[in-house]
């Protein structure tokens, strides 16, 4: 049987595999699907004749419906039988280049995010502060494009589709916290006072979001190889607690406030099912930091004497990066296995 491999970029609900598999499986494609390991084959049911480039645009089509591009060649030219392993190294030296990236333009924009009052001379008039917001928009508008497309693509997919997943995640908080920022910081040319669902500006919690996103995604596919077979031990219908997260943010942002919202929405790691598969805090007991922080970031404003609201974010996206950490070393736990 000759297999054509496919990467399965961003895939955390074991569901969610056991679904597509079954969709291809009824329009006529032999296949499995390995959601710890980000990847999958198909073939030709039933005879030894190879894909071709049609069909293989069919069953991308019906990836699609599951908020899911599928990665099937090295180059521009389609190979029926082409070699996992080099897609996972390509897909590997992808997100890395992309990490970059997100740290070359998201630093400049985090420190424009903090020094750009000081610029200006005056930081209580809004007008003087349009052209230092507007290049940290443009910094985090590009980083959005250069760094985070292929995430925010397929939460698009996940959103159109109804399909709940970890990019659909991630491309909420982005959406929420961009694209009012941009029409606040327009506002400032015809009203007095501009129109912010805060007090300023929100363009660094975009850009934590992405640099986030995308290192996870990095760290995930140099280790896709070991992870690969371990979806035992991922979060079971996982979506049904994406779709509980967002609810209790959006409902957080209306009563206490748009920053604790989205604080509460970034705690969330988007790759908190693969999270799972860790040595250190296997199964369902890796996500209970987050939901033990998530009850601090939501009722400090109710009962603390002090209040986290001008660092939440900021707090909240260290404890992210200090959970991926976590996530990653245990991972090496794993014994790498040979790839085919």
């Amino acid at each position: 049987m000759i297999r054509t491999h496919v990467i399965l970029d961003g895939i955390q609900d074991p569901l969610t595999g056991q679904q597509l598999s079954a969709r291809w499986a009824s329009v006529g494609f032999n296949n499995a699907v390995d959601v710890a390991g980000q990847c999958g084959w198909l073939a030709m049911m039933g005879d030894e004749s190879k894909l071709d480039e049609g069909q293989m645009n069919r069953a991308a089509g019906i990836a699609r419906a599951f908020g899911l591009e599928i990665r099937d060649r090295i180059g521009r030219n389609f190979q029926p039988d082409n070699d996992l392993n080099a897609l996972r190294v390509r897909m590997a030296d992808e997100y890395r280049s992309r990490f970059a990236t997100a740290i070359m333009f998201g630093l400049p924009a985090l420190a424009l995010h903090y020094i750009g009052p000081t610029l200006t001379g005056d930081p209580t008039n809004l007008r003087q502060m349009f052209y230092p917001w507007m290049i940290e928009c443009l910094l985090v508008g590009w980083l959005c494009i250069a760094a985070g497309w292929p995430i925010l693509w397929q939460g698009g997919l996940s959103l159109f589709h109804l399909r709940p997943t970890a990019d659909l995640l991630t491309t909420a908080i982005v959406m929420v916290s961009f694209v009012p920022s941009t029409i606040g910081i327009f506002s400032v040319l015809f009203f007095d006072q501009p129109w912010f669902i805060v007090d300023a500006p929100i363009f660094y919690a975009t850009n934590f979001t992405i640099i986030i996103a995308v290192l996870q995604r990095w760290l995930l596919h140099r280790v896709a190889g070991q992870l690969s077979g371990q979806a035992m031990l991922m979060l079971s219908r996982f979506g049904r607690l994406i779709v509980a997260w967002v609810i209790v943010a959006a409902i957080a942002g209306i009563a206490v406030g748009w920053r604790t919202g989205l604080a509460f929405a970034l705690l969330l790691p988007p790759l908190a099912s693969l999270a799972a598969i860790n040595p250190w805090n296997p199964l369902w007991s890796s996500i209970l930091p987050t939901f033990a922080f998530a009850g601090i970031v939501l009722m400090d404003p109710l009962i603390a004497d002090f209040s986290l609201a001008g660092v939440r974010i900021e707090v909240v996206s260290g404890v992210v990066i200090m959970q991926t950490v976590v996530m990653a070393l245990g991972w090496r736990h794993f014994p790498r296995t040979r790839r085919s």
